[in-house]
């Protein structure tokens, strides 16, 4: 038997149970490697085989599956068992939807649009990203450093069944699954456990590292885990982990951290998030996004404190998130994203003096895309409240002061441009100090 991961209040047991009464039946059927079929009226194996099976003579296999004496007599109701590698499928289409960074699809470049070949390996390294958009209405996301493959895509003729399983072999993968009727399966696996779901979101990770783990974590529906020979129900807001022995308890996810600073405008180089912790989180996963959603994916980063940072990106809008990750490496919930603004407005400023007009010369470069406007103060060391200069709108980047009395003074320009949603943008950049002398 394995060990808590974490301690569950008994509301949240009582709830828990109550969700696992409802779909352990369901779900166990979907992870089956067979189908039912009904017998109708005038059905013999043969009509049977020649409808829905691969070949005629799966006929003689589902005879002894099913302990069938005669199989020219079939009793209408009867119920038969069929396994699925014998059943006649059309293909079921994963096309490359958007991406960005380092992906490779069977080991080229991908095209948005293009379908996903069976056996294809996906590889996304730093920064890459990738998500597929499936002709029944499921997509599948993979993040950053994750190596995965399609491993089936079937509709069966026999009920117009839906059979699509997908492999993680290394870091992670977010799915969303339609509603599934009858007999439809969709599974993630990873080398140590299958998940089986039905109309559901969750997500899979698999670190080839650490080959004893695998990890499920659902946002929404329920899921079926299984490894280890045992299969464990897991409903929306808990997580499990999993290892070749089997199936731990159910934990409940951690809850997503809220932002406190970097939602509203980014001008700087550097892109800093801040955000406050959560009791019992060991790391973040913070993560940008083009979408509100979370689906399509820029860039995304672990952090153990408070605060996350990311390189430059393109001036436009964006979303972040950010997932709080339990001690057994499950990542909590991120039903929300902020929206922020990126434009790089500042300026790079130098100083100097100026002997054709015996005075100081103040310069500045401009930095970002846009049309920016600067401001310049100056005031003597220790009085910033009575400026000896204060000029705005200005459009030149240099400006030059003279008579100025020997002495400390301090000094600063800004970059200011507008933008249609958050208005006038002034970003200073750091005081500095000039000393006047005769």
């Amino acid at each position: 038997m394995f060990k808590t991961l974490t301690s569950i209040k008994p509301r949240t047991i009582a709830r828990f149970a109550a969700l696992l009464a409802c779909i352990a039946a369901p779900a166990s059927a979907r992870n089956t490697d067979s189908v039912t079929y009904t017998v109708v009226a005038g059905d013999t194996l043969y009509s049977i085989a020649e409808r829905y099976l691969k070949t005629i003579g799966n006929a003689r296999d589902i005879q002894r599956i099913n302990r069938v004496r005669n199989p020219r007599r079939l009793s209408i109701d009867r119920t038969l068992t069929i396994p699925r590698e014998m059943l006649k499928f059309e293909r079921v289409q994963l096309m490359v939807g958007p991406f960005s960074g380092p992906v490779t699809v069977g080991g080229e470049l991908p095209e948005t649009g293009a379908n996903l070949a069976l056996g294809d390996q996906v590889v996304t390294q730093r920064n890459g990203f990738i998500r597929f958009e499936s002709t029944f209405g499921g997509r599948v996301s993979l993040p950053s450093n994750t190596t995965a493959r399609l491993v089936r895509a079937r509709r069966y003729l026999l009920g117009n069944t839906l059979d699509v399983e997908f492999e993680v072999l290394n870091g992670r993968a977010n799915a969303v699954s339609p509603t599934l009727e009858g007999q439809d399966r969709l599974r993630m696996r990873t080398p140590v456990a299958v998940t089986a779901v039905r109309g559901t979101e969750f997500r899979v990770a698999y670190d080839a590292a650490n080959a004893d783990v695998s990890l499920t974590e659902v946002t929404e529906g329920t899921v079926q885990v299984a490894a280890g020979g045992e299969t464990r129900p897991t409903p929306a807001g808990f997580g499990v982990s999993s290892n070749p022995s089997g199936v731990n308890e159910p934990e409940a996810l951690l809850p997503e951290p809220a932002f406190v600073e970097g939602t509203a405008v980014q001008t700087g180089e550097t892109l800093t998030f801040a955000f406050e912790p959560v009791t019992g989180a060991q790391a973040y996963r913070v993560r940008i996004a083009k979408d509100p959603s979370g689906l399509d994916v820029l860039a995304d980063q672990i952090v153990s404190g408070g605060v996350a940072e990311f390189p430059s990106i393109d001036n436009a809008r964006y979303f972040v998130s950010a997932r709080s990750i339990s001690p057994s490496g499950l990542e909590g919930a991120s039903l929300s994203s902020d929206s922020f603004l990126r434009k790089r407005v500042g300026v790079t400023p130098s100083q100097g003096q100026s002997p054709d007009y015996d005075g100081y010369n103040f310069t500045w470069t401009g930095e970002g895309e846009g049309t920016a406007t600067y401001a310049f103060q100056l005031w003597s060391e220790g009085s910033p409240e009575m400026l000896l200069v204060d000029e705005v709108g200005l459009t030149q980047t240099q400006i030059i002061v003279t008579n100025l009395a020997p002495g400390r003074y301090n000094w600063r320009v800004a970059a200011t441009e507008t933008d249609e949603v958050e208005g006038l943008i002034k970003v200073w950049d750091e005081t500095r100090l000039v000393t006047a002398s005769n």
